[in-house]
């Protein structure tokens, strides 16, 4: 496990509270990573409106014109940070769809993380993934931290790492540990089997126990527990909340990739309910490397 694992992290901005909330905490992980900031701001045309620009929108701008106000509020952004933090983001400002427009720009400068505000979703919204921080979510295969909320204390202390019966990925573990190693944290290990037949449930705990081995060759603190419920997502966000959790680490599995909308049921509502920081890793099936008789993780 290195931490050079992630060299250059991006922050899609829209100029609300959260994409600054997302911001500050990117700054932190650059900073404590000593990688490289991106800041990204996606000009979208619907119909006859261009993205939301407080100072213009009584009139309809060119586009010219809406790219320079833009341009000028991400340097000024970027002047802040290089003030008060001592470091510079390289910016950019595009046009198209922005979550199209987000994964193109971070698979083209090979970014290791996406830190991203999120204002959750339900309902409707949660069966067709509208918000771009979901579709992006949904769609890339970078890890993608999204955020709802400021938090009082910058850092992680203690993470959460969801395990069910589903295939899972080690890139997951490895982005909880990094994680956990950066800012000291404690690693909660909660595995949720879907039986409690005896040989069902002893298969599952060798497959926790594998993630377990992982943690322990790090040196890493944690603490396993198995839960039974009706809710894998319910259980996981009340066990958070229970035990101060403020990092859930999920893995958003690789059928959101052939259709573009869905993610599984339970990373759908992990996402979008829980006002804890998520962070969502991306696995298919080739790239599984955590093996237990029966099962990936």
């Amino acid at each position: 496990m290195k931490k050079t694992e992630i060299k250059k992290i991006l922050v899609p901005i829209d100029f609300s509270e959260t994409s600054e909330i997302a911001t500050t905490e990117a700054i932190t992980l650059a900073r404590l990573l000593k990688a490289d900031l991106f800041l990204i701001h996606v000009i979208e045309f619907n119909g006859y409106q261009f993205s939301v620009v407080p100072e213009m929108q009584t009139i309809l701008p060119s586009l010219l014109e809406l790219e320079k106000v833009v341009e000028k509020k991400m340097e000024k952004i970027q002047e802040k940070i290089k003030k008060t933090f001592g470091i510079k983001p390289e910016i950019f400002v595009t046009t198209g769809d922005a979550y199209s427009e987000i994964i193109s720009f971070s698979e083209k400068k090979k970014i290791g993380l996406i830190v991203m505000g999120t204002h959750g979703i339900s309902g409707y919204q949660e069966m067709f993934i509208g918000s771009n921080a979901q579709r992006v979510v949904t769609l890339s295969d970078i890890p993608v931290l999204t955020i709802q909320k400021k938090k009082s204390k910058s850092g992680y202390k203690n993470i959460l790492i969801p395990i069910d019966n589903s295939l899972h990925s080690r890139e997951k573990v490895n982005m909880a540990m990094i994680f956990a190693d950066l800012f000291g944290a404690k690693i909660h290990l909660i595995g949720f089997p879907d039986s409690k037949d005896k040989q069902e449930l002893n298969k599952f705990k060798i497959k926790l126990e594998s993630v377990e081995k992982i943690i322990r060759a790090e040196k890493l603190p944690y603490v396993t527990s198995i839960i039974h419920g009706n809710s894998l997502a319910k259980s996981a966000m009340n066990y958070a909340t229970k035990n101060k959790c403020d990092l859930i680490v999920i893995n958003t599995g690789h059928e959101s990739k052939i259709t573009g909308i869905f993610l599984g049921a339970f990373a759908q509502q992990i996402v979008n309910h829980s006002k804890v920081a998520v962070l969502s890793c991306k696995h298919t099936q080739s790239e599984l490397s955590i093996e237990t008789p029966g099962f990936g993780i």
